[in-house]
């Protein structure tokens, strides 16, 4: 009987020494990885990893995984040794992509563009990261950690697993919460027909979220970068909404009003927006989008065209006049050049960032923005920002603004094919 109870102290002993060492290395994973983003995305702090806590599990479980293979393989060459490990972590790598792609019917990584990948999950070039990693962990960072372990009183070595089971269950339930909402929208909108917007957009612009909820979102966008490519991509073949049945009036009418650009017809009109556009267009600090290109010409060129026609579709419609052009009129009010690499200092692309830059240079400038111009200029990226707009008039500018915005594009490209 004591034999017995000696085996199961030592197993339970055995058992709680690794899984503290798989606690740590899960922490030490998330240092390394958050440090190596954070170096990658010019010095802006990334929380990496998929949980919202500092635990990346990837690493704790490879970690582990070579600590036991070592009890095994200890009498090894090390060189043997470490080709094993980075063989065991890569293998791990392999799995965990292709359990979250099942789970969540979307890849978080790709190395289809690395030579030497096997089917995309993992690459030689990492492979060869996790030799040198599992090296520094046998010959540097073990010690400390096996040290540490054993001084932990045995209080604590109880205490601590439990605490850490209870708080990794919660990250993992809200994590996984949100990144089965994120997939879910992105694959919905990856797969968007044109028969399905209508409905889609008549609930979501009923459906109003707070900005914060926008945030937590992106994150995703944030600590994967290969979904932010799949994000952006499916943006650009996001279908027309001209099919759209309740749309096609609408959009008639606003295309109607692009061919007619020309800022000397309907004078009574271009007198009232004269008036509304002048406080604004005459500010020096606005004087400055000239300068700055946009598509085929400027910043200040093209929001002169959102807002002449969101003027127009908005006396057409009854709306608020002047707050839909004050917010047409700055929905782009920021002063770099976006097609220049680092000329904006903000983590996420252009599309992403540039209405919150929009709007703080706009408070800054001209003070107090209405609830109706604040929602043009936050949500004119719509679906970029995923919160839909609020108001008819913050949902028509970004449907102007597409609109506008995709001519001169065409514009742009035709010049440059005839250059």
């Amino acid at each position: 009987m004591n034999e017995i109870n000696n085996l199961l102290l030592v197993s339970q002993n055995w058992i709680i020494y690794y899984f503290l060492i798989f606690i740590i290395y899960s922490f030490i994973g998330w240092i390394v990885e958050s440090g190596y983003r954070t170096v990658l995305e010019k010095g802006r702090f990334v929380n990496s990893g998929s949980l919202f806590g500092p635990f990346v599990p990837i690493y704790g479980f490879g970690a582990t995984a070579i600590l036991l293979i070592e009890l095994f393989i200890g009498s090894f060459a090390f060189p043997v040794q470490i080709f094993i490990f980075s063989v065991v972590a890569t293998g791990i790598e392999y799995l965990t992509s292709y359990i979250l792609e099942k789970k969540f019917s979307m890849r978080f990584w790709d190395y289809s563009s690395y030579p030497l990948n096997i089917n995309g999950r993992v690459c030689l070039l990492y492979s060869g990261f996790w030799a040198v990693l599992s090296a520094v962990q046998i010959i540097y960072v073990q010690p400390l950690v096996g040290h540490f372990v054993k001084n932990i009183p045995v209080r604590l070595q109880l205490i601590i697993p439990i605490v850490f089971l209870i708080y990794v269950s919660l990250d993992i339930f809200y994590s996984n919460r949100l990144y089965l909402r994120f997939t879910s929208f992105l694959l919905n909108l990856k797969g968007l027909r044109v028969k399905k917007i209508s409905g889609e957009i008549r609930a979501r612009l009923q459906n109003v979220h707070p900005l914060n909820e926008m945030r937590s979102f992106l994150r995703p966008l944030k600590v994967f970068p290969y979904l932010r490519e799949e994000f952006s991509e499916s943006m650009l073949h996001f279908p027309g909404l001209s099919k759209i049945p309740y749309l096609k009036e609408l959009r008639k009418i606003i295309q109607n009003k692009i061919e007619a650009l020309s800022f000397e017809n309907n004078n009574a009109d271009m007198t009232e927006f004269k008036i509304i556009c002048k406080d604004i267009i005459d500010h020096p600090e606005y004087q400055k989008l000239k300068d700055i290109k946009h598509h085929d010409k400027d910043i200040y060129t093209h929001n002169l065209k959102v807002a002449w026609i969101s003027y127009l579709t908005a006396k057409r419609l009854k709306l608020h006049v002047n707050e839909m052009v004050r917010g047409a009129l700055l929905h782009d009010f920021f002063f770099y050049d976006w097609h220049v690499k680092g000329a904006k200092d903000e983590f996420f692309p252009h599309g992403f960032t540039h209405p919150f830059v929009s709007r703080k240079n706009a408070e800054k400038v001209f003070g107090h923005l209405t609830p109706i111009e604040k929602d043009i200029i936050m949500k004119h990226m719509w679906p970029l920002t995923v919160i839909p707009p609020r108001y008819p008039e913050s949902f028509l500018v970004s449907l102007i603004d597409k609109l506008i915005a995709s001519k001169e594009v065409a514009k742009d490209v035709q010049h440059g094919r005839k250059k």
